[in-house]
């Protein structure tokens, strides 16, 4: 049978492919809906699932954005606490996220080698000399073992080291192992700093993971191309109708498709509105979530009455050196060779719609740039996790564990609540979870709703298995869960388990409600929804105030790594 609610919660259901639809259905009312204002041509329609996904993706972010804003102010709950703002940068944060070490100014010498040791997490650094593959330091560092592997042009560095972090309670202890291998020119290493990535051994054993960057930054050639820097403008459609804004309205349009031929990054451009002059450009930054700290920007000026396109653009190169990598800005001005036809709007026969194209033969317009500035990033920056700001999943639940509860409920005796751990959650919502079997003594198993958090990287920031108890008299909420982190790593994440006994504290209102069953049988060819007769009253008892929400610490957790589930 399936479980019947006064009401569901449309509204934290966003859907990209309903979002993309709604999108869909409005453009083509712009377009195709004021006296035949636009006709999207055959060269577009294999492009169609493409742009959708564009526009989709980006009013998605933005409204996701506006909708967590606006619940985060209702509930009044903050996602982080000071010590986790403060302390998000600090020695433990940087070693579960960036286990790793610099290795500057590698020299071989005959039979050995020298260089300088920077820990990343740590800041501590050490001078080292090798003879034989064996490695020691002026200063010796314990828990620290450094080796240097010559073989020909070639130089293995490996590193394994173990140290404390005191800057979060209780004081934690890593140990972490890498080893990475740089070509070498007349005995100096080509890249310097070389980054030795390391892979933790303690607490846990993980591998984090590092971002891709930025469309193209590796692409052989990025750089080398930069010098003269250009682009491609595909698909071009130039619309202008002098609408009478009764029958038909007053409208300009410019969309096409710019590449960079340096990168090979493709962003969708489009305007609209009654005078296209700013032309918003968008790509594969609002699709990924391993970009990083780096994001090409566009910007593009358009003038409607020499159809003159100038375009603005930042962009990285490292694929000549990842130890440096390069920011690139660079702007083209060229006027659109369009081709147009006019034509009265039927609605409004004094007036005109003009529609126009690029006539070449691949339908492509060719921009030569100037270049702009040129600035040096810190070494690996374009590919290094984001700098936290606020814990994440992991780090939340090792230091400060606690769940973020809301939207509690009985219906029948059925008891239904909402949770999310309480870290830096993105725009991600609670979780449903429902009375399932009787797990004795008074626990319940929970059954969870739909599970949002599994289509990102993330992961779900709520149970993956839980039983829960509800005491009526005390107005208490129990739960024994299981939860698991794969931010840093999601082929090995980091699980755990808790309890947690948290009160409502807030009034519960019951009313009287129709009480309706479902089946979970799928309708036959033909057969349409319906709604079934009410088969009785039932109590429904909810926390009078709808958006309440209440925080229980975890207590007595425990935790380690493994494969995913």
């Amino acid at each position: 049978m399936r479980r019947y609610l006064p009401f569901t919660s449309w509204d934290k259901l966003p859907s990209c492919g309903v979002l993309g639809l709604v999108l869909l259905t409005f453009v083509a009312g712009k377009i195709g809906g004021r006296g035949g204002y636009i006709s999207i041509p055959g060269s577009l329609s294999d492009d169609g699932l493409w742009w959708s996904r564009q526009l989709c993706l980006v009013l998605g972010v933005m409204t996701m954005a506006r909708l967590w804003f606006v619940g985060a102010a209702a509930l009044g709950v903050s996602l982080a606490s000071a010590q986790a703002v403060i302390s998000a940068q600090g020695c433990t944060s940087r070693s579960f996220t960036i286990p790793s070490w610099f290795v500057e100014d590698l020299t071989a010498t005959e039979g050995g080698a020298s260089f300088s040791l920077l820990n990343r997490a740590t800041n501590q650094t050490a001078e080292y000399t090798c003879q034989g593959g064996n490695c020691s330091a002026e200063e010796e560092i314990e828990d620290l073992v450094a080796s240097v592997q010559i073989s020909g042009t070639r130089a293995s560095v490996s590193v394994n080291q173990t140290w404390s972090c005191s800057d979060r309670t209780p004081e934690t202890k890593f140990t972490a192992a890498g080893t990475a291998s740089v070509p070498l020119t007349d005995g100096k290493a080509d890249s310097s700093p070389l980054l030795v990535k390391g892979s933790l051994l303690q607490p846990v054993a993980l591998t984090p993971k590092y971002n891709e960057g930025p469309t193209g930054h590796d692409t052989p050639g990025c750089l080398a191309k930069s010098e003269n820097p250009s682009w491609v403008l595909s698909h071009v459609i130039w619309a202008d109708q002098d609408g009478d804004e009764i029958t038909s309205v007053k409208e300009q349009r410019l969309t096409f498709i710019l590449t960079n031929l340096a990168n090979g990054y493709e962003a969708s451009c489009m305007s609209q509105g009654p005078v296209a002059t700013n032309i918003f450009c968008a790509g594969t930054e609002f699709q990924s979530f391993t970009i990083g700290r780096y994001s090409i920007s566009t910007a593009v000026q358009f003038d409607p009455a020499t159809y003159s396109v100038t375009v603005s653009q930042t962009w990285f190169c490292d694929d000549h050196n990842p130890a440096k990598p390069l920011q690139i800005s660079a702007t083209g001005t060229l006027p659109l060779p369009l081709s147009c036809t006019t034509e009265p709007i039927p609605s409004s026969p004094t007036h005109l719609k003009k529609f126009c194209t690029v006539p070449t033969t691949d339908s492509t317009v060719s921009l030569t740039g100037t270049l702009g500035t040129v600035v040096t990033l810190q070494p690996y920056s374009i590919e290094d996790p984001v700098p936290a700001t606020q814990d994440s999943c992991t780090l939340s639940s090792i230091y400060s564990p606690k769940w973020q509860f809301s939207y509690f409920s009985t219906y029948n005796g059925s008891i239904s609540f909402e949770i999310i751990l309480q870290t830096n959650r993105g725009f991600r919502y609670p979780n449903p979870v429902y009375q399932g079997k009787s797990a004795g003594d008074g626990w319940w198993e929970c059954e969870m709703g739909y599970d949002g958090g599994a289509q990102v990287p993330e992961g779900p920031l709520w149970p993956y298995k839980c039983q829960f108890r509800w005491d009526e008299g005390r107005k208490e909420l129990s739960l024994r869960a299981e939860w698991e982190c794969l931010e840093l790593d999601a082929e090995n994440p980091v699980r755990f388990s808790g309890v947690s006994t948290a009160t409502v504290n807030s009034n519960i209102v019951c009313e009287k409600v129709e009480h309706r069953e479902y089946t979970d049988e799928p309708l036959g060819e033909g057969e349409e929804l319906t709604i079934p007769e009410p088969v009785g009253v039932v109590d429904y008892c909810y926390t009078e105030n709808p958006s309440y929400a209440w925080v229980g610490d975890i207590k007595d957790v425990t935790w380690t790594s493994g494969k995913s589930l």
